[in-house]
């Protein structure tokens, strides 16, 4: 239940602190995230530490998987109410998706993303995970010739060619592709 209230919320609140300033990560709702998101994960901890079906018969990679599958949706979500709150975009879907700002946020946000998946993914021979990682950095890509460029011109369609566009080549020299496990290779 709190990993479907914490993805209800997420789309639904913008996280108004009032009275209290907005600060992402800093506010009730996303300290209440962050508590839900630690709870389930040490739950299945647990769980798996006592052996309880059908829980325990879930593997690591799977939970982890999902768990960062969670972490970001809700990083996108904090992305969101910030330009909600201090870029003055509208919380409504539709004003979202057409924000340029918003737009060149998801780019780099992703883009982050990516680069720290395949990071570590390099570093602890996750080939997974790199290629999870991978394939977000080409759904950026997809993003910046599909939305991104409608509206060629703009300083915000720059910002997200020239940032992403460094970011990609950080990536390719310090995150090459992890070698094939040995089950893997078979």
């Amino acid at each position: 239940f709190l990993v479907l209230w914490g993805l209800l919320v997420n789309f639904v609140s913008n996280g108004d602190p009032a009275p209290l300033p907005y600060l992402p990560m800093l506010n009730p709702l996303d300290l209440a995230q962050v508590g839900a998101l630690l709870a389930v994960a040490l739950w299945f901890v647990e769980i798996r530490r006592l052996g309880l079906q059908p829980i325990a018969a879930v593997s690591l990679a799977r939970a982890g998987a999902l768990l960062t599958a969670l972490v970001f949706v809700w990083a996108n979500a904090v992305l969101l109410r910030t330009l909600h709150h201090w870029g003055g975009v509208p919380f409504a879907l539709e004003a979202m998706l057409r924000s340029d700002v918003v737009q060149t946020a998801f780019s780099i946000l992703w883009t982050l993303v990516a680069l720290a998946s395949m990071g570590v993914a390099t570093r602890k021979s996750l080939r997974a995970a790199w290629i999870a990682g991978a394939v977000l950095m080409a759904v950026v890509v997809v993003k910046l010739f599909m939305v991104d460029l409608s509206n060629v011109g703009t300083i915000q369609r720059i910002v997200s060619f020239v940032g992403v566009g460094v970011l990609m080549l950080v990536l390719g020299y310090f995150s090459p592709v992890p070698p094939r496990s040995p089950r893997e290779a078979r």
